[in-house]
């Protein structure tokens, strides 16, 4: 499970990367709405800058998921079990990276399908983290936070994202239909809708506003931005923030208020997953034709997601079940995740 500690040693950096990922939405938003985005028709390239951009920047957050359990059990900090789960998690990621190569079609709407789950889950799990909550994850806020991010630049911005959708798959965008997207438009508002008043009536006046700003900026923002935006600067960041407060060697930083040591050890963490990454994926990108650049660039990225999604969910699975309800003093971390 995500370690458990005592109050107010890693929940301020909990509490700062949640303003800042909220900021990041609202400004943003309003440079949109004020028209400072670059002027001119939209861009129909296959892979815009802008969510070039905000995947990389993203990247390290899933950089050091082979290190996750053995902060987390001690049966797991030997060279062996380390080294099975790291080579487990290539495995899968090449698998996955195979079958989207194979299949990319229905593999599409698969990999949409687990990206609503990761994001929403990121979201819910980073609230009841941040608050030291017990509860259970709410399945309805998954669906509510993890579907404004998909399904709205599916819903409503069809020019923009259907080049993107055939670049990956001749005929990807004919699976996913007008109809089939506002049905799970429709399912996702109820969600919602749901999830708002619970927060409201739980005194989260914050949690609901961040949902409220995400189903804005999905809406009113231009996808590839709005995307990197959300991506780069809201399910990174919060994601990194957790992890910082997982590693045990962050404690008596974290304690002390200390950022720049724990951001240091995991960018050296992370260095080498993420190099590794770019050399594979970089001269893809400079070698061929946009459209295949954008289809192989999706398998491997769509490789990675699902063992990291897995090995997330997996954790959050073990704190939900485990958490007690209050939080335990003596173990590295934060409060439950």
């Amino acid at each position: 499970m995500w370690p458990e500690r005592q109050p107010d040693t890693g929940q301020w950096l909990l509490r700062r990367a949640g303003r800042f990922s909220a900021l990041a939405l609202v400004a943003v938003l309003l440079l949109d709405l004020l028209a400072l985005r670059p002027a001119g028709p939209a861009s129909h390239s296959p892979l815009p800058l802008p969510l070039l951009a905000g995947l990389l920047i993203g990247l390290p957050h899933g950089a050091v998921d082979h290190l996750v359990p053995a902060w987390l059990s001690v049966p797991s900090r030997g060279w062996r079990p380390r080294a099975g789960l790291l080579a487990g998690y290539v495995g899968a990621a090449g698998f996955g990276w195979w079958i989207c190569h194979t299949a990319s079609g229905p593999m599409l709407i698969a990999f949409l399908a687990l990206t609503i789950g990761h994001f929403g889950a990121g979201d819910e799990s980073f609230h009841r983290q941040r608050d030291g909550r017990g509860t259970p994850v709410r399945p309805y806020a998954v669906l509510a936070y993890g579907a404004p991010p998909v399904l709205l630049p599916l819903a409503l911005w069809r020019d923009q994202v259907d080049p993107l959708l055939e670049s990956i798959d001749s005929g990807a965008a004919d699976l996913l239909t007008t109809e089939l997207c506002g049905a799970a438009v429709a399912l996702a508002g109820a969600a919602m809708v749901v999830t708002a008043m619970d927060d409201l009536r739980a005194g989260r006046r914050g949690d609901a506003a961040y949902l409220g700003l995400l189903v804005a900026v999905f809406a009113l923002v231009p996808p590839a931005l709005a995307f990197a935006t959300y991506f780069a600067a809201g399910h990174s960041v919060r994601h990194v923030a957790r992890l910082l407060c997982a590693d045990p060697a962050n404690a008596v930083a974290l304690s002390a208020g200390r950022l720049g040591p724990p951001l240091l050890r995991f960018a050296a963490q992370a260095a080498i997953p993420v190099g590794v990454v770019l050399v594979v994926l970089v001269p893809i990108t400079v070698s061929t034709t946009p459209d295949a650049a954008v289809s192989t660039g999706f398998a491997v990225l769509a490789g990675l997601t699902a063992p990291h999604a897995m090995l997330v969910f997996w954790l959050d699975r073990r704190a939900a079940a485990d958490s007690p309800g209050e939080v335990r003093s003596g173990s590295p971390g934060c409060s439950p995740g």
